[in-house]
């Protein structure tokens, strides 16, 4: 089953660098490439299926990166989005992580680097640099309060080691939503990919069946 992947970037030479390291992740990802945020927003609807990812650019000649990332999450809140941007303040990473990315990625990041951080976000992981403090302290159960039924049927499967693909046989989804769920509890349970998860559910004693 193909990954499809939208690149956001008025740049066509950085475009055409991430579709080319993106199949160094793996054969069966679909690179579409849009130079405006009209663009992806056109693209969006005129597809039936959500892409498994969106790489957007903070500058894009029609939008602020931030004003597109809350209105991307606001219309179709499942989507993964990952920022890539060589404007890596501190201070704008924050706000990507508090406006629902899945990611930053930093143009100046090494080539090597990027294929292992867009990788981990198509696993369903969060991606954020180093400068970001990660939250690793014990949660409490208000977090798993926040979680939505469907979230934690995920969260359960999730305690079984059954991989995405499983999980969307498993509930009757696709592996974009199985994806999608696990940013939204990864976030809500202040964690950063799936071992954290399951080490906060399985300390507060989440039960094996909802």
């Amino acid at each position: 089953m193909s990954t499809r992947i939208i690149v956001a970037d008025d740049h066509p030479l950085f475009r055409s660098a991430i579709a080319n390291l993106l199949q160094r992740i793996e054969q069966n990802i679909i690179v579409e490439e849009v130079d405006s945020f009209d663009a992806l927003t056109a693209t969006l609807s005129a597809v039936g299926s959500l892409p498994g990812l969106v790489l957007l650019d903070l500058k894009l000649p029609d939008i602020n990166g931030l004003d597109g990332l809350l209105t991307l999450k606001k219309q179709y809140a499942e989507l993964p989005v990952a920022i890539v941007s060589a404007y890596d303040d501190d201070k704008v990473i924050q706000q990507t992580r508090e406006y629902g990315a899945s990611g930053f990625i930093s143009k100046s990041l090494e080539m090597d680097d990027m294929v292992k951080t867009i990788k981990r976000i198509l696993e369903g992981d969060l991606c954020f640099p180093d400068c970001i403090r990660e939250i690793t302290e014990a949660k409490s159960s208000g977090g798993f309060k926040d979680l939505t039924p469907a979230q934690l049927k995920v969260l359960q499967l999730l305690k079984e080691g059954k991989p995405s693909k499983t999980m969307a046989d498993t509930i009757g989804v696709t592996e974009a939503t199985i994806k999608a769920h696990l940013t939204t509890i990864f976030r809500k349970l202040g964690v950063k990919n799936r071992t954290q998860a399951v080490i906060a559910a399985n300390e507060l004693d989440l039960p094996d069946e909802f």
